[in-house]
């Protein structure tokens, strides 16, 4: 639980920020920018490279995508009994915030040297977001669905870049002789990586706004969300990850560390401009949610075992 703290702090640090006024918006636009094309990239490298892959695993990250599935079509049958109007109520039900928030929190509790570990739990909702998530986003946003949009986000984007580098080097590496360019290039990315959590733990604190407006809903469909990916994460860490598969007992600590997760950030990337309403609601929901879910790692890694 103490393990997290410092994170914690970090969050506390970039809220202090924000409420000083002490960065400009350009200035935290900057570090972002920083985190998601440089630092981010090059911990999700440093992670898909240490993957520890079998054939059998792939029941697992193929799990994971559908239960992202399955939860938007919650979602939708789940919007009128709650009475949840806005069209991003689904959508905020599917996929995890790991890169921006699972990752930091995952490296402050369990250390870096297991991440290849939550790369491969991670990897099924990656590929959810990237395929799924967002094609339902743009057609939100456009009305239609747009796949050369998704595929141009898909090509060029860092992380995606860097996750099949990690997967490439995962798979072949071993076969390489020790090699002081190597050894170079990777310090180097280690050094990029490193950057990774101060700078989002921090950000994040920065971009915290929860306003009145919209304070029900948000907090409604966090309680739904939590409620039932807490109870699919237990049911998978059971059947799957314990009984079917006999994985070590970090992959049950990734599981149900990614489904505490906020959903995915990009969510407010893909909204319409000037859908205030809407977007009030999102950035509610994901502020309120990262505090909630910081707070459900720091108990629930105290008392799961």
């Amino acid at each position: 639980m103490w393990s997290i703290f410092p994170i914690l702090l970090l969050f506390v640090l970039g809220f202090i920020l924000q409420r000083t006024k002490s960065f400009s918006e350009s200035t935290i636009a900057g570090i972002k920018r920083i985190v998601s094309d440089l630092a981010l990239p090059a911990l999700m490298f440093q992670a898909f490279s240490t993957l520890e892959f079998e054939k059998s695993y792939l029941l697992l990250v193929t799990t994971i995508f559908i239960v992202c599935l399955v939860m938007v079509l919650i979602g939708k049958a789940l919007a009128k009994p709650l009475g949840m109007d806005s069209p991003y109520f689904p959508l905020m039900m599917g996929g995890f915030e790991m890169g921006m928030l699972g990752y930091a929190l995952f490296i402050s509790v369990y250390g870096v040297e297991h991440i290849g570990k939550l790369a491969l739990v991670d990897l099924g909702q990656v590929l959810f977001v990237f395929f799924v998530l967002m094609a339902l986003l743009i057609k939100e946003r456009d009305g239609v669905h747009n796949k050369k949009v998704l595929l141009r986000q898909f090509v060029t984007s860092p992380v995606i870049i860097a996750i099949f580098a990690g997967i490439l080097v995962s798979l072949f590496a071993k076969d390489l002789s020790p090699n002081p360019l190597f050894t170079a290039l990777g310090e180097f990315i280690d050094l990029l990586a490193n950057l990774t959590v101060p700078l989002i733990a921090i950000s994040i604190g920065y971009g915290i706004h929860i306003k009145g407006d919209g304070l029900a809903k948000a907090l409604k469909t966090i309680l739904v969300r939590k409620i039932l990916l807490v109870a699919l994460a237990l049911l998978i860490n059971y059947f799957l990850v314990d009984k079917l598969l006999g994985m070590s007992a970090i992959y049950r600590y990734a599981v149900l560390l990614m489904f505490l997760t906020p959903p995915p950030f990009i969510i407010t990337i893909f909204m319409k401009a000037g859908d205030k309403e809407n977007a009030d609601y999102v950035d509610n929901t994901l502020s309120m949610d990262t505090l909630v879910s910081i707070i459900s790692v720091m108990v629930a890694t105290s008392i799961y075992t």
